[in-house]
């Protein structure tokens, strides 16, 4: 079972929480509590009248006069809305980052780092938190929007938090891309985020959280198509059958075969699609069915298709499944002297809506080279040496 763990849902950008920690570094915890348990009791009640977005406004109506001080210093001294501040205590928590010795709010040896923007420190919690998953979906897909990297982070927050609604994965995809923003690793254009040198940098430079190679290009791209695919693989898993008879009948065009039809549930023989394909100079029809099952297909399948060839006229066969096959069938798929059966495996399936664009996007990934080369007519008489083109450094 995979194992969960609590989430920072709304991520702060890291310099607002740098602000917030220098300011509650030994102030104590159960004030602070006590603040933000009555900003949060009042919470609806605030919303419905429209007096939660300024502080000066509910500061005020909604706590002591003790939390009110602790409430405006928070506010004028370092900007952050006191609601906020507990995405930030969040933060603190989860990695690590403070501690509360005796009641106090005291900086941990990982919250020293933290302060001095060590990028290690930096990285682990973005590892943790979800944020280079989504860095490298900007990398692979950008310029894209918001909504083009919610399915690789949606999969990632399923299966490792303890978040179930939808909504919730929208709202710590959208904070943590903000985060990346004010970091300068991502850039937002007319609604569309684009990775930047820094944030390319960055991603090479860190794996797993932790300082080690660099991953490439390559490397970056291949993880991202890991994705897409266990994606694909999902979506095919969750489809109704008979939808998929047709989705199948949609590959079988695409692939060049002819005269593609979905047989009636009925009297079907066995038999989900009839197609014609040709094979050199002739025509030939194929009959195929289709298994959207997880387990192996076995030997008894692959002999009830083969039987009922003639009933379509037909010279070939193939079974084509999201799941796999019992050995018993693959011995027998092109035994002699009997007709021949195709057999196309998950793994197979997904190569085949990948090379006919079924399900996937592509998307171009542009590197930039200098090109000395295409220069050279501007060159004056002897190599010129690139480095001369930077302008000197000042003595």
């Amino acid at each position: 079972m995979t194992a969960r763990y609590p989430l920072t849902t709304w991520m702060p950008p890291y310099e607002e929480a740098r602000r917030l920690i220098q300011f509650l570094e030994g102030k104590c915890y159960s004030h602070w509590l006590s603040m933000h348990n009555a900003i949060y009791a009042n919470w609806k009640s605030l919303e419905m009248k429209g007096k939660r977005a300024d502080p000066e406004v509910y500061i005020p109506l909604v706590m002591s006069r003790e939390d009110q001080v602790l409430a405006y210093r928070i506010w004028r001294e370092t900007n952050i809305n006191p609601r906020n501040s507990s995405d930030a205590v969040e933060l603190m928590r989860h990695h690590h980052l403070v501690v509360f010795p005796d009641d106090v709010f005291t900086l941990t040896e990982a919250g020293k780092l933290f302060m001095e923007n060590d990028e290690s420190i930096l990285a682990k919690i973005d590892h943790y938190e979800g944020i280079l998953i989504i860095l490298a979906e900007v990398a692979a897909q950008g310029p894209a929007k918001e909504g083009d990297f919610l399915r690789a982070f949606q999969e990632f927050f399923r299966l490792y938090t303890t978040f179930s609604a939808k909504n919730s994965g929208v709202v710590a995809l959208r904070h943590r891309l903000e985060n990346l923003r004010q970091r300068d690793l991502v850039e937002k254009t007319a609604q569309k985020y684009s990775i930047t040198d820094s944030g390319l940098d960055y991603l090479r430079r860190f794996k797993g959280g932790n300082t080690g190679d660099a991953p490439t290009i390559e490397e970056l791209v291949k993880q991202n198509n890991a994705v897409t695919r266990r994606q694909l693989s999902k979506y095919l898993q969750a489809m109704d059958p008979f939808l998929f008879e047709h989705f199948i009948k949609l590959l079988l065009e695409e692939m060049g075969y002819h005269n593609v039809e979905v047989t009636a549930p009925s009297n079907d023989k066995g038999i989900d699609v009839v197609a014609e394909i040709e094979l050199g100079i002739s025509r030939v029809r194929e009959v195929i069915q289709v298994k959207r099952q997880k387990g192996n297909v076995g030997r008894p399948i692959l002999d009830q298709l083969r039987g009922s060839l003639h009933y379509f006229q037909a010279v070939r066969g193939s079974i084509i499944t999201t799941g796999g096959f019992a050995k018993s069938a693959q011995d027998s798929a092109f035994a002699p002297s009997v007709a021949p059966i195709t057999l196309i495996d998950g793994e197979r399936l997904l190569n085949l809506l990948i090379e006919h664009n079924i399900g996937i996007r592509r998307r171009e990934i542009r590197i930039l080279e200098f090109d000395a080369e295409s220069l050279s007519q501007f060159e004056s008489e002897g190599e010129l040496n690139p480095i001369s083109l930077e302008q000197p450094e000042s003595e």
